[in-house]
């Protein structure tokens, strides 16, 4: 258990807070290209318990600034994208991608006071269909945006999702160095909930049964990019599996899988104390000789699960079940009150990485994953290859497989016309003026 000062250190992420101190020395994803194109340019966002304004001006610039005018305190998220700025709907007076107010149009000819007027404005860059910010220090030269391998493999479809999640960060990343809870959760708890709502769908029978199979033995460790984990199933045999592969928790809040032919990369980012965003690039491998299309924008989903009424409402998915468990611990988990026990040893290891970091930051020193050298990260490869599988999937002829899949399945027609549906929608977001540049 943690006391309630290391729980608020670990869990607050507000300015000025040692998590929230360490989560600025990131980079995080804020919305998809195609979102703020579908907004008109102009969206509200708000990261760490700040409340900003995201916008692509009539140049096809990307800002990223504090959502007040400077004025009359209005929100920026209601105004709308000029050819220089984002202009307040109130008086027009009209902020450029630096925070300078470049126009009042209601004061005289001539009128100098705009050159005084400046609001809070962060770096924002794009990469995989996703705009990404950077809050941190600006007094020092700005961290590389980290080329992840599944943001930058050549010719993959790729989905964008949001999940947004009404509960701490935390307690949705403990989830990842946490293996162990598939066996009950997507395995035991999945099919009683199968049997008492009638669901006779063999395909999901399959999934349930596939993730009931029983843990025999798990380890972690420190590795390069956050926490490798291994852990040994029932019938595998330690070899071409996730024993003898591993998967990587990417400090300090990405959760990647790969198998199948689909790989998922997703940050559990903090949008306040009580909120979290699930943010995931998801890719599918569309088989030998299949040439993608561009994708610009990538299309992207949002996803409800917890409804306005505080219910579950997808609990046939994985996700969805991993959602339920962490909104039920509460907006911040009590960890004063937990009983930790020998499956938890990856939680156990993570928290002492989140304090250690916490330590470099305080210290004035990079944490972890700080990437400043160019030639590292052209394409920065994590333990999962591509043609290696992922411990639960499905095989070619639709058998389920607990082993490795040591090629990747070709796209399921059904599942590339899905995506091929939502690239139609996101192309046709596409304006040519604020696209311009992208």
């Amino acid at each position: 258990m943690l006391t309630q000062e290391e729980n608020d250190r670990l869990t607050r992420v507000g300015p000025g807070t040692p998590m929230g101190n360490l989560m600025r020395c990131y980079w995080h994803p804020v919305a998809a290209k195609a979102q703020l194109l579908e907004r008109g340019g102009v969206m509200p966002v708000r990261l760490f318990g700040e409340d900003l304004v995201l916008f692509r001006d009539g140049m096809g610039r990307l800002g990223l600034v504090e959502d007040r005018c400077a004025h009359r305190r209005v929100a920026l998220g209601c105004g709308y994208a000029a050819p220089h700025g984002v202009r307040c709907p109130y008086h027009g007076w009209t902020y450029d991608v630096t925070g300078q107010c470049v126009d009042q149009p209601g004061e005289p000819a001539g009128s100098t006071f705009k050159d005084k007027v400046k609001i809070n404005a962060y770096p924002v860059q794009e990469l995989a269909g996703l705009i990404f910010a950077y809050l941190g220090p600006q007094d020092r030269p700005l961290p590389l945006l980290p080329r992840w391998d599944r943001l930058v493999w050549p010719n993959v479809y790729r989905v964008i999702g949001f999940i947004k999640i009404p509960c701490n960060w935390l307690q949705c990343m403990e989830n990842t160095p946490d293996p162990v809870h598939t066996e009950y959760l997507h395995g035991q708890f999945f099919k009683q909930w199968m049997d008492k709502n009638g669901v006779t769908d063999q395909r999901m029978r399959k999934l349930a049964d596939g993730f009931a199979t029983h843990f025999i033995k798990h380890d972690y460790e420190i590795g390069k990019y956050g926490i490798d984990r291994r852990w040994l199933l029932e019938g595998q045999t330690g070899d071409k599996d996730t024993w003898g592969v591993g998967l990587p928790l990417v400090f300090p809040d990405i959760h990647c899988t790969s198998g199948s032919g689909r790989h998922t990369f997703g940050w559990r980012m903090p949008i306040d104390d009580v909120t979290t965003m699930e943010v995931f690039v998801r890719g599918f491998d569309p088989g030998p000789g299949v040439e993608v299309p561009v994708q610009d924008p990538v299309p992207f989903v949002e996803i409800e699960m917890v409804d306005d009424a505080g219910r579950f409402t997808a609990l046939d998915a994985i996700t969805g079940q991993d959602v339920m468990a962490w909104v039920s611990q509460g907006p911040i988990c009590d960890r004063t009150k937990e009983r930790l026990a020998d499956t938890d040893r990856g939680i156990i290891l993570y928290r002492k990485q989140l304090f250690e970091q916490l330590a470099r930051v305080e210290a004035g020193l990079d944490p972890i994953n700080v990437f400043r050298d160019p030639a590292e990260n052209e394409c920065i490869d994590l333990p999962v290859p591509w043609d290696r599988g992922y411990a639960w999937g499905y095989g070619k002829d639709g058998s389920y497989v607990t082993g490795s899949v040591t090629a990747a399945d070709p796209l399921p027609a059904h599942l590339k016309a899905e995506i091929e549906a939502l690239y139609q929608k996101a192309s046709s977001l596409r304006d040519p003026q604020l696209a311009r540049g992208a």
